[in-house]
């Protein structure tokens, strides 16, 4: 049986190779680009399994080939997005994932498997399950002739979550913070944090010390204002990019005229698929972030005034411009493309969630998907 693979998630793939059902030699796309109706139909394979796939698959694809998802809700309950943490909002103790035939409509095909996961735990532990019932759906699909079944019961469509979602709500009970917090808890979601005078309040690993009392550790980041780029920053933002350090940090290291940045940077402010974001604190703006965005994927960068280096704002930054973008864009993936010798912005991406999934020779390509 000649099998196809869709996979963004580096986690999920070493699930799938230490379950022995991939290896070197099976064929996987973890690239958007690269899955095309000429590419796929060279390959001719008797099924495309998408186990992590954020993106829309092309109708030509669904249509003549037969492609299964995975999904994290008893369906026909839970169609649409951000099933596990609707489910826990609900109060389930308990989901299914469940392989489909993916059809035109959104997690509507007949079912192949379902298999019931526990919700107890933080979120990385949670997805540890999904990943494990994948694997043995999978497996199973592989070895057997399972014809899928039609859907039955009630439809229910979720809403996916969205920035609001992940402010903590103290006027809730106990109970409910608890699921609050630990249905965030991954590092490839943004925490559940608490908004406080200049600062934002990040929460993870909660745990109940007893019924009344419920402990979680806490980060203190400094609370940025967020802005639209005018062209008023253009000089500002110009001497940032040809600062000596940050040259040597980009992967373009040239020295850039003014008179070709400002034309560069009057192109962006009239593009409506270009976000650049600019962070104030102190009175003063400390960095951008720039988003280019084209269909579902946005490629970020960030940049921080040199007079502002050394006191943690690229996290805050990073992550209030995404929150931000995301309001505009909530079905974009990020990626970020970053020079390997660039350690310091390895690590403030990794540690919002962006994970390394693409190499070069020079270059690290990680992503964060909006899920």
């Amino acid at each position: 049986m000649k099998i196809l693979y869709c996979i963004q998630n580096t986690i999920l793939e070493e699930v799938l190779k230490k379950k022995r059902i991939i290896n070197k030699k099976s064929l996987i796309i973890r690239d958007r680009k690269e899955l095309t109706y000429k590419k796929v139909l060279q390959i001719n394979p008797d099924f495309i399994m998408f186990p992590h796939w954020s993106y829309i698959v092309p109708k030509n694809i669904v249509s003549n080939f037969k492609c299964i998802c995975f999904h994290s809700s008893p369906l026909p309950y839970g169609r649409g997005g951000s099933p596990i943490q609707n489910m826990i909002k609900r109060g389930y103790k308990n989901t299914e994932v469940c392989s489909l035939l993916m059809e035109k409509e959104l997690d509507t095909g007949p079912i192949y498997l379902r298999s019931k996961v526990k919700l107890s735990g933080s979120l990385d532990e949670i997805l540890l399950r999904i990943y494990e019932a994948v694997a043995s759906q999978i497996k199973v699909i592989k070895n057997k002739k399972i014809v899928p079944k039609i859907q039955t019961g009630k439809e229910y469509i979720f809403k996916r979550l969205n920035s609001k979602d992940n402010q903590v709500n103290f006027k809730d009970s106990l109970e409910k913070i608890y699921d609050q917090i630990r249905m965030l808890d991954s590092s490839i979601y943004p925490s559940a944090y608490l908004g406080s005078g200049n600062y934002f309040i990040d929460f993870k690993n909660a745990r109940f010390k007893d019924r009344d009392m419920l402990v979680a550790d806490v980060i203190i980041k400094r609370k940025i204002t967020i802005r639209k780029a005018k062209i008023s920053d253009s000089k500002s933002i110009w001497k940032w990019r040809n600062d000596p350090l940050t040259r040597s940090m980009f992967i373009s290291k040239d020295y850039i005229e003014y008179k070709d940045h400002l034309k560069w940077f009057k192109s962006k402010l009239k593009n409506k698929n270009s976000f650049i974001f600019i962070g104030q604190a102190f009175g003063k703006s400390v960095g951008m972030v720039r988003i280019d965005a084209k269909k579902n994927i946005g490629e970020i960068s960030i940049n921080i005034n040199p007079k502002f280096r050394g006191i943690s704002l690229s996290e805050t930054l990073l992550s209030d411009a995404i929150k931000a973008f995301h309001i505009k864009k909530p079905n974009c993936t990020l990626v970020a493309d970053i020079d390997k010798k660039n350690s310091a912005s390895i690590k403030i991406f990794s540690s919002i969630g962006f994970v390394k999934y693409k190499s070069t020779k020079n270059i690290y390509t990680y992503r964060l998907n909006f899920e």
